[in-house]
C-alpha cells in the first residue's frame, strides 16, 4: 500500500469515526424530539437540532472534500434531508436518514481500517 493510500485511510478512519459518534448523539436528539409536547419547547428543540445537523453537515462536506471519498458525500446529502424532515415536524424519517447515514459512515470506515490492518497500523 503507497504511503498516499495509508495516509488516505488514516484520514477517513478518523473521520468516520467521528461522524458515527455525532450521527449517534443526533439519533439520540431525534428520539428526545418525539417526546416533546409543548408547542413552544417543540419549536426550540427543532431549531436546536437544525443547528446542530448543519454544523456536522459543514463538517462532513469538510471532510468529503480532504478525502475525496463521495460516500462522506451522501452522508452529508443524508443529513440535509434530515433538516428538511425535522422542518416538516416528522422525526420519525429523519431519524430513518440519521441511521442510514450511520451505516454509510460504518462502511467508509470498515474500507480504511481494513486497509491499516493491512500495514498492522490498528
Amino acid at each position: 500500500m503507497a504511503e498516499n493510500e495509508v495516509k488516505k485511510a488514516l484520514t477517513v478512519f478518523n473521520y468516520a469515526e467521528k461522524f458515527k459518534t455525532s450521527l449517534i448523539v443526533a439519533s439520540s436528539l431525534l428520539e428526545l424530539l418525539g417526546e416533546i409536547k409543548g408547542e413552544a419547547e417543540l419549536a426550540g428543540a427543532e431549531k436546536l437540532l437544525i443547528t446542530y445537523f448543519n454544523a456536522l453537515i459543514l463538517e462532513v462536506n469538510i471532510a468529503a472534500n480532504a478525502s475525496k471519498v463521495e460516500g462522506f458525500r451522501e452522508i452529508a446529502t443524508n443529513l440535509q434531508k434530515a433538516v428538511e424532515h425535522v422542518r416538516q415536524h416528522n422525526p420519525i424519517v429523519a431519524q430513518r436518514l440519521v441511521s442510514e447515514a450511520i451505516s454509510m459512515a460504518t462502511t467508509q470506515g470498515n474500507w480504511a481500517a481494513q486497509k491499516l490492518k493491512e500495514k498492522n497500523l490498528i
